[in-house]
């Protein structure tokens, strides 16, 4: 079965001990079958596993996860040592029965600066034709905000939003520290609109996304789009907002099931 993948993937690369917010940290890792069985013959390893996963520190830090950023089992027994979970993060994969559609998730902040720092849209490899929303989205005659106002036009008001947003699960304090500054000093949508024209390409990027991931969902790309605006106005830069929708919308299943019902029926 034929793999495609966006012509960017090829870029991202773990920068490790570089990243500001360590992937091994706060998340469970689960084994997975092959690699427990790999594992089983190392003691060093086998101490930190319990049942079908690996314990995590009081801290919630990786117990491979050096000071340093860099993990043990790597520099003790390579790479390709790792688990699935390990390996193929922050990756993903759309199965359609004919062919698989992967990508790299804006959970990582490096993979925000390869997905929305991209220059100009994105194309499948090998090719492959993309959502026609896609291409509305880098219609280049046309503004963004315009754009967003077609795939959502029943928009909701900011409050109402950051509201919907404060019923899912919280996944960090500081995410409700900023969505509740977001609802005590809410933006106009004169000035949403604003900031996404204003960093047009970025914004195009992220709805790319979430167009390309979650198959369609045309209103829920807008309303993220619109909370993203929020974030970045609230004074979060942008590739550090898209960072923390990703790890609190799309990294919760019960999250995301709910903000694509949501947001995209505005029900």
């Amino acid at each position: 079965m034929i793999t495609y993948f966006p012509d960017y993937y090829k870029d991202f690369h773990c920068i490790a001990d570089k990243c500001r917010h360590t992937c091994c940290a706060g998340w469970e890792i689960d084994v997975d079958e092959e690699s427990a069985a790999r594992f089983k013959d190392h003691p060093d390893i086998m101490e930190h596993i319990e049942g079908n996963s690996i314990m995590l520190k009081e801290d919630e830090r990786c117990p491979f996860l050096l000071d340093n950023g860099l993990c043990d089992m790597i520099l003790k027994h390579g790479e390709d040592f790792l688990c699935d979970i390990c390996t193929e993060h922050p990756r993903f994969y759309n199965d359609y029965g004919d062919h698989i559609e992967g990508g790299i998730g804006l959970v990582c902040e490096e993979a925000c600066r390869v997905v929305l720092d991209k220059q100009e849209p994105f194309k499948l490899v090998p090719p492959l034709q993309l959502s026609p929303l896609i291409d509305m989205i880098y219609d280049p005659q046309k503004p963004l905000s315009g754009i967003l106002s077609t795939f959502k036009p029943d928009r909701m008001a900011p409050v109402t939003r950051v509201s919907f947003i404060k019923t899912l699960e919280v996944l960090d304090p500081a995410w409700t520290l900023i969505m509740d500054k977001i609802a005590s000093d809410p933006p106009s949508l004169q000035t949403e609109n604003k900031i996404v024209d204003e960093d047009s390409m970025r914004f195009r990027n992220f709805c790319a996304y979430l167009i390309y991931r979650y198959d369609g969902q045309p209103g829920f790309a807008a309303e993220s789009a619109y909370l993203l605006a929020d974030i970045v106005n609230a004074g979060t830069g942008i590739h550090d907002a898209a960072r923390m929708f990703s790890g609190e919308i799309e990294y919760s299943d019960i999250n995301i099931d709910t903000a694509l019902e949501v947001l995209e029926q505005n029900r």
